[in-house]
């Protein structure tokens, strides 16, 4: 199962490289973590086992100590969702869920 939902969130995922996206992060009792913006880099394999796309947050000054981004860890993911329309992909893992919105239309 868990193989599949990866599957889901990676090509939900790969096909957004380099668009400006919205990041919700949201705690099991629907409330509101934390929001980040930036442009979704290429998929990288740095982070061990996890799923991880760095982000170039709006704004912020490069060389940070921590690498801002997209971790997902395929054996906790429970839920992968794209909605309708194609610009919103939500995926769920230990509790928290996290949403990913597309800020700019797709390339036709």
């Amino acid at each position: 199962m868990a193989c599949d939902l990866a599957s889901d969130l990676l090509e939900a995922l790969e096909r957004w490289h380099s668009a400006r996206v919205a990041v919700r992060v949201v705690a099991a009792n629907d409330e509101l973590v934390a929001v980040f913006s930036g442009r979704l880099g290429t998929r990288s394999r740095e982070k061990g086992s996890a799923l991880f796309w760095p982000i170039e947050l709006d704004g912020a000054a490069s060389g940070t100590l921590e690498r801002p981004g997209i971790y997902a860890h395929p054996e906790l993911l429970t839920e992968v969702r794209l909605h309708v329309g194609e610009f919103v992909v939500e995926f769920t893992e230990a509790g928290v869920t996290v949403n990913v919105r597309r800020l700019e239309p797709a390339d036709p």
